[in-house]
Protein backbone atom coordinates (compact mmCIF):
# COMPACT_ATOMS: atom_id res chain seq x y z
CA UNK A 1 0.00 0.00 0.00
CA UNK A 2 1.51 3.24 -1.20
CA UNK A 3 2.20 5.98 1.36
CA UNK A 4 0.28 9.34 0.97
CA UNK A 5 3.47 12.35 1.65
CA UNK A 6 2.84 14.82 4.41
CA UNK A 7 0.75 17.59 2.80
CA UNK A 8 2.29 20.99 1.53
CA UNK A 9 2.11 23.22 4.08
CA UNK A 10 2.56 26.32 1.87
CA UNK A 11 -0.25 25.87 0.43
CA UNK A 12 -2.17 25.32 3.31
CA UNK A 13 -3.50 29.23 2.18
CA UNK A 14 -4.18 28.62 -1.08
CA UNK A 15 -6.69 25.87 -0.34
CA UNK A 16 -8.29 27.01 2.98
CA UNK A 17 -11.59 27.18 1.05
CA UNK A 18 -11.60 23.45 1.43
CA UNK A 19 -12.68 20.95 4.55
CA UNK A 20 -9.22 19.36 5.67
CA UNK A 21 -10.58 15.99 4.03
CA UNK A 22 -11.45 17.46 0.76
CA UNK A 23 -7.78 19.21 0.97
CA UNK A 24 -6.61 15.65 1.37
CA UNK A 25 -8.65 14.14 -1.26
CA UNK A 26 -7.15 17.02 -3.31
CA UNK A 27 -3.59 16.10 -2.59
CA UNK A 28 -4.14 12.83 -2.96
CA UNK A 29 -5.37 13.01 -6.59
CA UNK A 30 -2.16 15.33 -7.61
CA UNK A 31 -0.25 12.93 -6.21
CA UNK A 32 -1.88 10.06 -8.52
CA UNK A 33 -1.49 12.49 -11.37
CA UNK A 34 2.20 13.65 -10.82
CA UNK A 35 2.60 9.48 -10.17
CA UNK A 36 1.06 8.59 -13.60
CA UNK A 37 3.62 7.51 -15.26
CA UNK A 38 4.91 4.39 -13.30
CA UNK A 39 6.56 0.98 -13.93
CA UNK A 40 4.14 -0.48 -15.95
CA UNK A 41 3.49 2.77 -18.28
CA UNK A 42 7.62 2.73 -18.92
CA UNK A 43 7.37 -0.70 -19.56
CA UNK A 44 4.32 -0.17 -22.31
CA UNK A 45 6.38 2.48 -23.64
CA UNK A 46 9.16 0.25 -24.09
CA UNK A 47 7.03 -2.00 -26.02
CA UNK A 48 5.81 0.86 -28.21
CA UNK A 49 9.32 1.80 -29.18
CA UNK A 50 9.59 -2.48 -30.26
CA UNK A 51 6.11 -1.79 -32.02
CA UNK A 52 7.08 0.82 -34.11
CA UNK A 53 10.58 -0.93 -35.19
CA UNK A 54 8.43 -4.26 -35.68
CA UNK A 55 5.94 -2.15 -37.78
CA UNK A 56 8.47 -0.45 -39.78
CA UNK A 57 9.99 -3.90 -40.43
CA UNK A 58 6.69 -5.35 -41.78
CA UNK A 59 6.16 -2.09 -44.07
CA UNK A 60 9.38 -2.77 -45.41
CA UNK A 61 9.34 -6.42 -45.79
CA UNK A 62 6.69 -5.83 -48.74
CA UNK A 63 3.81 -3.62 -50.59
CA UNK A 64 0.98 -6.28 -49.33
CA UNK A 65 0.85 -4.82 -45.83
CA UNK A 66 2.15 -0.97 -45.98
CA UNK A 67 1.33 1.65 -44.46
CA UNK A 68 -2.42 2.23 -45.51
CA UNK A 69 -2.97 -1.35 -44.44
CA UNK A 70 -1.77 -0.60 -41.15
CA UNK A 71 -3.87 2.58 -41.15
CA UNK A 72 -6.90 0.45 -41.77
CA UNK A 73 -6.17 -1.82 -38.73
CA UNK A 74 -5.87 1.22 -36.55
CA UNK A 75 -9.21 2.31 -37.79
CA UNK A 76 -10.93 -0.93 -37.23
CA UNK A 77 -9.69 -1.19 -33.72
CA UNK A 78 -11.37 2.39 -33.08
CA UNK A 79 -14.68 1.47 -34.94
CA UNK A 80 -14.54 -1.79 -32.73
CA UNK A 81 -14.34 0.29 -29.43
CA UNK A 82 -16.93 2.88 -31.05
CA UNK A 83 -19.32 -0.23 -30.93
CA UNK A 84 -18.86 -0.83 -27.77
CA UNK A 85 -18.99 2.23 -26.13
CA UNK A 86 -22.46 2.62 -27.44
CA UNK A 87 -23.80 -0.69 -26.16
CA UNK A 88 -21.83 -1.35 -23.26
CA UNK A 89 -22.76 1.51 -20.62
CA UNK A 90 -25.83 -0.69 -19.54
CA UNK A 91 -23.47 -3.53 -19.06
CA UNK A 92 -20.54 -1.74 -17.10
CA UNK A 93 -23.26 -0.36 -15.23
CA UNK A 94 -25.32 -3.41 -14.60
CA UNK A 95 -25.59 -4.92 -10.86
CA UNK A 96 -24.00 -1.48 -9.67
CA UNK A 97 -25.94 0.52 -6.82
CA UNK A 98 -26.84 4.03 -8.80
CA UNK A 99 -26.03 5.73 -5.60
CA UNK A 100 -22.71 5.25 -3.57
CA UNK A 101 -22.93 4.12 -0.41
CA UNK A 102 -21.02 5.59 2.38
CA UNK A 103 -18.64 3.32 4.17
CA UNK A 104 -15.23 3.74 5.55
CA UNK A 105 -13.36 2.29 2.35
CA UNK A 106 -11.01 4.30 0.68
CA UNK A 107 -11.08 2.78 -3.02
CA UNK A 108 -14.00 1.30 -5.10
CA UNK A 109 -13.79 -2.04 -4.06
CA UNK A 110 -12.79 -4.40 -7.47
CA UNK A 111 -9.87 -1.66 -9.31
CA UNK A 112 -7.54 -4.82 -8.46
CA UNK A 113 -10.48 -7.22 -9.83
CA UNK A 114 -10.45 -5.48 -13.04
CA UNK A 115 -6.69 -5.09 -13.62
CA UNK A 116 -6.49 -8.85 -12.94
CA UNK A 117 -9.41 -9.63 -15.88
CA UNK A 118 -8.66 -7.35 -18.55
CA UNK A 119 -4.62 -9.08 -17.49
CA UNK A 120 -6.34 -12.23 -17.91
CA UNK A 121 -7.98 -11.53 -21.24
CA UNK A 122 -4.52 -9.78 -22.89
CA UNK A 123 -2.23 -13.05 -22.37
CA UNK A 124 -5.25 -15.24 -23.02
CA UNK A 125 -6.15 -13.68 -26.37
CA UNK A 126 -2.06 -12.64 -26.94
CA UNK A 127 -1.70 -17.05 -27.48
CA UNK A 128 -3.65 -17.07 -30.52
CA UNK A 129 -1.02 -13.75 -31.65
CA UNK A 130 -2.64 -11.13 -33.91
CA UNK A 131 -6.07 -12.10 -34.46
CA UNK A 132 -6.74 -12.51 -30.82
CA UNK A 133 -6.39 -8.85 -30.51
CA UNK A 134 -10.00 -8.02 -31.91
CA UNK A 135 -11.42 -10.57 -29.33
CA UNK A 136 -10.04 -8.86 -26.36
CA UNK A 137 -10.34 -5.22 -27.55
CA UNK A 138 -14.42 -5.55 -27.02
CA UNK A 139 -13.91 -6.96 -23.33
CA UNK A 140 -11.30 -4.92 -22.41
CA UNK A 141 -13.17 -1.66 -23.49
CA UNK A 142 -16.26 -2.60 -21.60
CA UNK A 143 -14.11 -3.71 -18.37
CA UNK A 144 -12.30 -0.58 -17.87
CA UNK A 145 -15.21 1.00 -18.69
CA UNK A 146 -16.97 -0.57 -15.43
CA UNK A 147 -14.19 -0.17 -13.62
CA UNK A 148 -14.55 3.92 -14.30
CA UNK A 149 -18.15 3.48 -14.02
CA UNK A 150 -17.40 2.06 -10.00
CA UNK A 151 -15.29 4.55 -9.34
CA UNK A 152 -17.86 7.54 -10.59
CA UNK A 153 -20.12 6.03 -8.31
CA UNK A 154 -18.03 5.67 -5.15
CA UNK A 155 -17.48 9.28 -5.51
CA UNK A 156 -20.88 10.65 -5.37
CA UNK A 157 -22.00 10.40 -9.20
CA UNK A 158 -25.61 9.24 -9.92
CA UNK A 159 -25.19 6.58 -12.52
CA UNK A 160 -28.74 6.78 -13.47
CA UNK A 161 -28.32 10.13 -15.12
CA UNK A 162 -26.79 11.11 -18.42
CA UNK A 163 -24.55 13.44 -16.99
CA UNK A 164 -22.33 10.40 -15.14
CA UNK A 165 -22.54 8.94 -18.42
CA UNK A 166 -20.76 11.23 -20.77
CA UNK A 167 -18.45 12.10 -17.27
CA UNK A 168 -17.27 7.74 -17.88
CA UNK A 169 -16.71 8.23 -21.43
CA UNK A 170 -14.86 11.31 -21.07
CA UNK A 171 -12.37 9.64 -19.10
CA UNK A 172 -11.62 7.65 -22.29
CA UNK A 173 -10.54 10.51 -23.79
CA UNK A 174 -7.85 11.85 -21.37
CA UNK A 175 -4.48 11.50 -22.81
CA UNK A 176 -2.76 8.30 -23.63
CA UNK A 177 -0.60 6.42 -20.67
CA UNK A 178 2.45 6.99 -22.69
CA UNK A 179 2.44 10.78 -22.17
CA UNK A 180 5.02 12.02 -19.14
CA UNK A 181 3.26 13.58 -16.46
CA UNK A 182 3.34 17.15 -17.73
CA UNK A 183 1.47 16.23 -20.73
CA UNK A 184 -1.04 13.97 -19.28
CA UNK A 185 -2.26 17.18 -16.95
CA UNK A 186 -1.97 19.53 -20.11
CA UNK A 187 -3.98 16.87 -22.11
CA UNK A 188 -7.04 16.23 -19.76
CA UNK A 189 -7.70 20.03 -18.98
CA UNK A 190 -7.77 20.29 -22.81
CA UNK A 191 -9.38 17.36 -23.37
CA UNK A 192 -11.80 18.27 -20.31
CA UNK A 193 -12.64 21.62 -22.49
CA UNK A 194 -12.88 20.21 -25.94
CA UNK A 195 -15.95 17.36 -24.98
CA UNK A 196 -17.73 19.67 -22.82
CA UNK A 197 -19.89 21.01 -25.91
CA UNK A 198 -19.77 17.47 -27.51
CA UNK A 199 -23.29 15.39 -28.01
CA UNK A 200 -22.81 12.36 -26.85
CA UNK A 201 -22.65 11.01 -30.37
CA UNK A 202 -19.47 13.21 -31.13
CA UNK A 203 -18.76 12.04 -27.60
CA UNK A 204 -18.20 8.48 -27.77
CA UNK A 205 -16.97 9.03 -31.36
CA UNK A 206 -14.14 11.40 -29.78
CA UNK A 207 -13.68 8.71 -26.67
CA UNK A 208 -12.99 6.09 -29.48
CA UNK A 209 -10.49 7.69 -31.40
CA UNK A 210 -8.34 8.69 -28.39
CA UNK A 211 -8.99 5.13 -26.65
CA UNK A 212 -8.79 2.92 -30.01
CA UNK A 213 -5.65 4.58 -31.04
CA UNK A 214 -3.98 3.40 -27.42
CA UNK A 215 -5.33 0.17 -28.43
CA UNK A 216 -4.03 -0.12 -30.98
CA UNK A 217 -0.85 -0.78 -30.13
CA UNK A 218 -1.42 -4.29 -29.50
CA UNK A 219 -2.24 -5.41 -32.86
CA UNK A 220 1.30 -5.26 -33.37
CA UNK A 221 2.93 -6.20 -29.74
CA UNK A 222 0.45 -8.85 -30.08
CA UNK A 223 1.40 -10.31 -34.00
CA UNK A 224 3.08 -13.07 -32.67
CA UNK A 225 1.17 -16.33 -30.79
CA UNK A 226 2.71 -16.48 -27.43
CA UNK A 227 4.61 -13.62 -27.32
CA UNK A 228 2.19 -11.66 -27.49
CA UNK A 229 0.36 -12.94 -24.62
CA UNK A 230 2.75 -11.62 -22.52
CA UNK A 231 3.13 -8.03 -23.74
CA UNK A 232 -1.07 -8.35 -23.92
CA UNK A 233 -1.37 -9.27 -20.41
CA UNK A 234 1.36 -6.03 -19.29
CA UNK A 235 -0.34 -3.91 -21.96
CA UNK A 236 -3.96 -4.34 -20.52
CA UNK A 237 -2.97 -4.18 -16.78
CA UNK A 238 -1.10 -0.98 -17.74
CA UNK A 239 -4.15 0.59 -19.79
CA UNK A 240 -6.54 -0.34 -16.67
CA UNK A 241 -4.71 0.81 -14.22
CA UNK A 242 -3.82 4.17 -15.59
CA UNK A 243 -7.89 4.95 -16.35
CA UNK A 244 -8.46 3.85 -13.38
CA UNK A 245 -6.24 6.61 -11.89
CA UNK A 246 -7.65 9.46 -14.33
CA UNK A 247 -10.80 7.95 -13.38
CA UNK A 248 -10.13 9.23 -9.78
CA UNK A 249 -8.58 12.69 -10.72
CA UNK A 250 -11.90 13.60 -12.85
CA UNK A 251 -14.66 12.61 -10.47
CA UNK A 252 -12.45 13.74 -6.94
CA UNK A 253 -12.48 17.33 -9.30
CA UNK A 254 -16.19 16.91 -10.27
CA UNK A 255 -17.09 16.44 -6.77
CA UNK A 256 -15.14 19.43 -5.27
CA UNK A 257 -16.73 21.66 -8.47
CA UNK A 258 -19.98 21.35 -7.10
CA UNK A 259 -19.40 21.46 -3.63
CA UNK A 260 -17.45 24.57 -3.71
CA UNK A 261 -19.29 26.10 -6.52
CA UNK A 262 -15.69 27.45 -8.01
CA UNK A 263 -13.84 25.50 -10.28
CA UNK A 264 -11.45 27.78 -11.51
CA UNK A 265 -10.09 27.79 -7.39
CA UNK A 266 -10.23 24.37 -7.53
CA UNK A 267 -7.95 23.80 -10.68
CA UNK A 268 -5.81 26.46 -9.77
CA UNK A 269 -5.35 24.30 -6.11
CA UNK A 270 -5.03 21.45 -7.62
CA UNK A 271 -2.31 22.57 -10.71
CA UNK A 272 0.03 24.18 -7.34
CA UNK A 273 -0.37 20.74 -5.93
CA UNK A 274 0.77 18.31 -8.99
CA UNK A 275 3.48 20.88 -9.13
CA UNK A 276 4.33 20.46 -5.43
CA UNK A 277 4.16 16.45 -5.78
CA UNK A 278 6.40 16.77 -8.94
CA UNK A 279 9.04 19.07 -6.85
CA UNK A 280 8.39 16.30 -4.01
CA UNK A 281 9.91 13.34 -6.53
CA UNK A 282 12.87 15.43 -7.36
CA UNK A 283 13.81 16.42 -4.73
CA UNK A 284 13.40 12.61 -3.55
CA UNK A 285 15.54 11.14 -6.47
CA UNK A 286 18.25 13.96 -5.51
CA UNK A 287 17.72 12.53 -1.86
CA UNK A 288 18.11 9.35 -2.99
CA UNK A 289 21.10 7.49 -0.71
CA UNK A 290 24.12 6.11 -2.76
CA UNK A 291 25.03 2.05 -1.83
CA UNK A 292 28.46 2.22 0.11
CA UNK A 293 30.99 0.76 -1.98
CA UNK A 294 32.83 -2.58 -0.59
CA UNK A 295 36.50 -2.29 -0.62
CA UNK A 296 38.56 -5.32 -0.47
CA UNK A 297 41.14 -6.24 1.93
CA UNK A 298 44.65 -5.53 0.65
Amino acid sequence: MTVLPPFPEHLAEQTDFLTDHERRQLWEVAVLMADSRGLLVRLTALFSRQVESLQNAVIQAGERIGGQAWSGLVQKAQDTVEDVLWNSYVYATFGLEAMPRFTRSKKPRKNLMHRLATTASGAATGFAGFPGVFVDIPFTTATILRSIAEVARDSGEDLSSEETRRACLEVLAFGSPNESGEQTETGYWAARLGVSHLTINLLIRSAAGQFGLVLSEKLMAQMVPVAGAVTGGLLNYSFTDYYQGMAKVHFCLRALERRTGDAAAVKLSFEALVQAARERRRIGRRRRPVAPVLLSAQ
